[in-house]
């Protein structure tokens, strides 16, 4: 199975991260065919279930409108090998 890249998850985290006010959960979705997206704000929203998942938070612009500053390759690092350890862990593949 294929996963996204760190970089593409990063650069799709930094662009969440400058339209969010304050501290946002984000989370990653990568479907068995390799297609992947992120997706943020209240999980309760996730209607589609499938896949393989990945959950951290970002911090979002202050009451000011700053936007602030946080390390996009760990998040995305941190959620990819979260996937992949529930891809390992699925008895079907």
């Amino acid at each position: 199975m294929r996963f996204p890249s760190i970089a593409a998850i990063a650069a799709e985290l930094r662009a969440v991260n400058a339209n969010v006010e304050g501290e946002c959960d984000v989370r990653l979705q990568v479907w068995p065919d390799g297609q992947w997206r992120v997706r943020y704000g209240d999980s309760s929203y996730d209607q589609d279930h499938r896949g393989y998942w990945g959950s951290s938070s970002i911090p979002g612009a202050n009451r000011k409108g700053r936007v602030s500053r946080f390390n996009s390759v760990d998040v995305a690092r941190d959620l990819i090998d979260q996937a992949r350890d529930m891809h390992a862990q699925d008895p079907n593949t």
